[in-house]
């Protein structure tokens, strides 16, 4: 996925798939794709093929999310990888880049799966 960026970077890519009255809380950018955390779900935004003209966006809603998992960035690890299980759609990965406060990520994350 990247790093964190200004929320509305990739708004170009995911705004159409918005709800009314659906807030973006962050957002991250990898060089092709994007996750994106809202107050309902986690948009997940991945071009295809090699000039990313058809692009997968998936949304995987909070409350469906079942358990999830966070590995740290260690010594030599580069990144930070998350792994998100659902009811009825299995397991979403996202890796993150090194540096990314990975522990707001789960504060977030645990205020919307366990309301």
């Amino acid at each position: 996925m990247g790093s964190p960026t200004d929320i509305g970077t990739s708004a170009d890519r995911y705004q159409a798939f918005l709800m009314p009255g659906e807030k973006v809380a962050m957002e991250y950018k990898g060089l092709r794709d994007a996750a994106v955390f809202t107050d309902r779900r986690l948009i997940v935004v991945d071009p295809q093929g090699l000039r990313g003209r058809k692009v997968s966006v998936s949304s995987f809603p909070w409350k469906s999310v079942t358990a999830f998992s966070l590995e740290n960035s260690g010594t030599f690890d580069l990144d930070a990888e998350m792994k998100i299980c659902g009811s009825g759609w299995g397991v979403c990965e996202l890796e993150f880049t090194k540096g990314v406060d990975v522990s707001a990520i789960a504060a977030f994350v645990n205020e919307r799966i366990f309301d």
